[in-house]
């Protein structure tokens, strides 16, 4: 059953389009047009409550058959496409004046939920994969948002240091998720440009070299603006334009929230202790994870980076997060309340023993 809940993933793209058809159906084009919002921040958290959590993990022969199942590959490659609709549908609503101001302001938000929230969720997943497809598939997809640094900054970068104070993408303990997002705005896409340049030079090859994928992804977001300049005019660009912001910033949340308050130890030399399931928070809440290809199972991820989305596990050392992301996005807004509810987490978390690295 989980197998086939994964189509999911593939929904929330779609809800522009039924948005646009539902709200001139039934002639209430601005109230639907923030059905994309309202699915992903009153309904997710809703069906969190009441479905709950799945702890459940595959089997070492079920782990084995799940990596190697193309099925599951596919899914991911469907988002590529979905996300030109995506961009397309809420682009045209806006343009066009769909349900006025309340209407347009619905459809650039719920534009850049999706791109965030599926759009970049895929890439993320795709990026860790060695295929020529799977990768290109990702980079296309950061393009999309205008964050293709997003990709060396997050293989060479944040994998390497999560959890420490180097790391552009784990937020300290009190930090505030306003003071995080801007920090992310400001370091990391110039850390991802400088990361892509240093592995181009330990291979000889110039930065400014075709071989420099930054540059190749940077044009092709270029000729998305262009395009959307083309068909849409200053409009068509803003939404664009608009729609990306939205997309980076809710990444950025969702990167608040992955490790916040954890660190990981020093040795006696100064080293730091292995990467392992502690050090990230984990959500088995079944709903949002089917909807987000198990990201939500970030611990797994981090002690094992190429390991597919469907046969990512839960571990009892894991800190838990009491929500799943969607909940978890709305109380970070609120700082008083998210140092309320996770500070006395991540302090009991620290207290713990730390075991052994799996």
């Amino acid at each position: 059953m989980k197998r086939y809940g994964f189509f999911f993933s593939l929904l929330l793209p779609v809800l522009p389009l039924a948005a646009l058809l539902g709200g001139r159906w039934f002639d209430q084009a601005a109230l639907f047009a923030w059905l994309p919002m309202a699915f992903s921040f009153v309904l997710l958290p809703l069906l969190d409550a009441a479905v709950g959590t799945d702890d459940n993990n595959p089997t070492e022969n079920e782990l084995s058959a799940l990596s190697r199942d193309p099925f599951f590959q596919y899914l991911t490659l469907a988002v590529v496409p979905l996300q030109l609709l995506n961009l397309a549908v809420c682009g045209y609503a806006v343009v066009v004046g769909e349900g006025g101001l309340i209407g347009q302001l619905g459809y650039l938000l719920g534009c850049g939920v999706v791109s965030g929230s599926t759009a970049i969720t895929t890439a993320h997943e795709l990026i860790h994969k060695p295929g020529r497809l799977e990768q290109w598939s990702g980079g296309f997809l950061l393009a999309s948002v205008c964050y293709a640094t997003f990709k060396p900054e997050h293989l060479y970068g944040h994998h390497r240091h999560v959890a420490t104070p180097a790391d552009g993408s784990t937020a300290f303990r009190g930090e505030t998720v306003y003071h995080f997002v801007w920090r992310a705005f400001r370091d990391n896409p110039r850390r991802g440009f400088r990361l892509a340049a240093e592995r181009l030079s330990r291979k000889g090859v110039n930065a400014w070299s075709w071989r420099n994928e930054m540059l190749w992804w940077t044009g092709l977001s270029v000729a998305f603006i262009l395009f959307a300049a083309a068909l849409g005019g200053l409009l068509g660009t803003l939404v664009f334009l608009g729609q990306a912001f939205v997309a980076v910033c809710l990444l950025e949340i969702i990167n608040y929230v992955e490790h916040y308050g954890l660190m990981r130890e020093r040795d006696s030399n100064g080293r730091y202790e292995r990467i392992s399931p502690r050090h990230s928070w984990n959500a088995n809440h079944l709903v949002t994870n089917l909807f987000l290809f198990q990201l939500q199972r970030h611990s797994d991820h981090h002690a094992n980076g190429s390991r597919r989305y469907q046969a990512l596990r839960h571990f009892e050392e894991s800190p838990q997060l009491p929500f799943g992301y969607p909940t978890a996005v709305l109380v970070t807004l609120l700082p008083p309340l998210w140092f309320r509810v996770m500070n006395p987490r991540v302090e009991r978390h620290a207290g713990q023993a730390v075991p052994a690295a799996t």
